[in-house]
């Protein structure tokens, strides 16, 4: 059984991921260092059986740095500019949104909570945050749902009228909404994760060997970046 990675080294590998794409240089060794920071969430995902995106994220990856490649060569000008702009921004973003969504996706609330707990990080920042994990599948499933009952309805999102189907799906989502921040709020102190004290954890976390390995290679891309140059400004 292969275990999953800490929730710990999952937001520093967030970090990283962020700090080298979005403020890193895209040429000499430092292209090997970005490749090396999209290589990350790709592996994550082969790891979570999540075969389909990953095989997306590689093709997005792939078609980008192409596109800036043969840019940079054949096309000068302000359709250069628009392009590397375009590109710059997929390039420097989707990693760490991908980074992002696998730790939202592979991260239970107890788990993020145990680890939190684990670093003596303020209730006033777990809290939120526990929030947060549960927020975003909710609205993915409310949003499921107004989607089925339209089709029932026979409201399309393509329909003739934008405005109204607009109004279908705002207004339910905007209910759904209020209604979700309610019920997590109250759940979240049910569970009475604002009790000061030293609370007992259902949930296993921990540092193995694949969190050495993952945590290693975003330590040496950090080294890089700060101490080589990586940096824009550098």
């Amino acid at each position: 059984m292969t275990r999953k990675l800490d929730p710990r080294t999952k937001l520093f590998l967030l970090i990283v991921i962020n700090v080298v794409m979005m403020t890193g240089k895209i040429s000499g060794v430092f292209f090997y260092v970005r490749l090396a920071m999209v290589a990350i969430p790709f592996v994550l995902m082969l790891k979570n059986k999540m075969y389909s995106g990953a095989g997306i994220y590689v093709a997005m990856y792939t078609y980008v740095f192409a596109l800036e490649g043969y840019t940079m060569e054949s096309i000068n000008g302000v359709l250069l500019i628009i392009i590397l702009f375009t590109t710059g921004m997929v390039s420097r973003f989707l990693a760490g949104g991908m980074m992002a969504y696998l730790v939202m996706k592979t991260t239970t609330v107890s788990e993020f909570v145990t680890a939190m707990e684990r670093m003596h990080v303020p209730k006033v920042i777990v809290i939120p945050f526990a929030v947060i994990f549960r927020f975003f599948p909710t609205i993915k499933e409310e949003w499921q749902d107004i989607r089925y009952a339209m089709k029932m309805r026979g409201i399309g999102a393509g329909g003739k009228n934008i405005m109204q189907t607009l109004e279908y799906v705002t207004v339910p989502m905007a209910m759904s909404v209020s209604k979700i921040a309610d019920e997590l709020s109250a759940a979240s102190m049910t569970k009475c994760l604002s009790v000061d004290g030293k609370r007992t954890h259902i949930a296993k976390v921990g540092f193995s060997w694949p969190d050495l390995i993952f945590a290693l290679c975003a330590i040496g891309a950090l080294a890089m970046h700060i101490f080589y140059g990586g940096a824009i400004t550098g």
